[in-house]
């Protein structure tokens, strides 16, 4: 299927108000921004599915569709097996493997990647390892299952990004195909590692008492972000060690970067990086406008102070 940058464009400022529920800090935006996010998730994933020449026709009001987008037509794929170079990045994009697998069974907690880019693009804000109900548009990172204190790689990939749901199906509405190519992200909105199941809600990311505990007892703590965990966020002592764009390492400030239960309404330990909708938003520890990749994006992190386990 193609789907064109202009078209993509267009998808993602519906995405954008729909995206806000999951990076803020209060339960009470949460609960009022839930319908909104799958409302437009639906207007999206239709946008992005009519992907008929007609379509792209009447969207460009008859004048090319790479044109509009301010694409140079000569970067198109000449054939199979040729590099492929996004004109507007210069980076050599990718073509998914049919044969990914994603991991979507955990022992642990699901840490996965949370992600944006500035045009919302590669975008992915659910584990693999969630239920159904709660996996939103789709979850399409490489996930790292947290067992105990250590060092754990969390990522998106072509191949990643580009695959199908392994539990709903879905498509990422959020992503941009030119052929079979997959497009690069460019800058970035949003930059998280959450990990899943750790925080019991009782003390909010400044270590007070949290007094909207919204969490329930279960035994699925490690997938099930509504269920009570066994530590507080100051509990646990996370490091960010890595990041890396198409395997180059990226500068990064590792004092800027916040950590801790910093969502006050489910149980995940989150790192983060950058966040338009957060406190990083005010002294980035990164540089948001330069962070641009085509193959993949990852974040190396240490976790100590999981002494229950096991």
């Amino acid at each position: 299927m193609k789907f064109k940058r202009f078209l993509a464009m267009t998808a993602a400022l519906c995405m954008t108000t729909a995206m806000f529920a999951s990076c803020g800090d209060t339960a009470s935006d949460d609960s009022s921004k839930k319908e909104t996010k799958k409302d437009t998730t639906t207007t999206t994933t239709t946008t992005a599915a009519e992907d008929t020449p007609d379509a792209a026709d009447s969207t460009a009001a008859g004048e090319d569709t790479s044109a509009a987008a301010g694409t140079d037509s000569a970067a198109a794929p000449a054939g199979d097996g040729e590099a492929y170079i996004d004109s507007v990045t210069g980076l050599e994009c990718f073509v998914p493997s049919a044969d990914y697998t994603p991991v979507t069974e955990f022992q642990g907690y699901d840490a996965f990647l949370m992600f944006a880019d500035m045009n919302w693009m590669w975008n992915n804000f659910s584990g693999q390892g969630y239920p159904e109900e709660d996996r939103g548009s789709g979850a399409f990172g490489v996930d790292a299952d947290v067992t105990g204190d250590g060092e754990y790689t969390v990522s998106l990939t072509t191949d990643s990004i580009g695959a199908v749901d392994a539990v709903n199906g879905a498509i990422n509405p959020q992503v941009v195909f030119d052929g079979d190519y997959v497009l690069p992200a460019t800058g970035v909105v949003v930059f998280c590692v959450d990990i899943t199941g750790i925080c019991d809600g009782t003390t909010d990311k400044d270590g007070e008492p949290n007094k909207k505990n919204e969490l329930k007892e279960g035994d699925d703590a490690g997938i099930n972000k509504h269920t009570v965990g066994k530590y507080t966020g100051q509990d646990i002592k996370c490091e960010v060690t890595s990041i890396k764009a198409d395997g180059q390492e990226v500068e990064f400030d590792p004092t800027k970067i916040k950590y801790g239960n910093i969502e006050n309404n489910n149980n995940c330990y989150r790192i983060e990086i950058y966040n338009e909708y957060g406190d990083t938003k005010k002294d980035p520890g990164i540089d948001t406008s330069a962070l641009m990749f085509a193959k993949s994006l990852e974040v190396t992190f240490k976790i100590e102070g999981l002494s229950q386990e096991g």
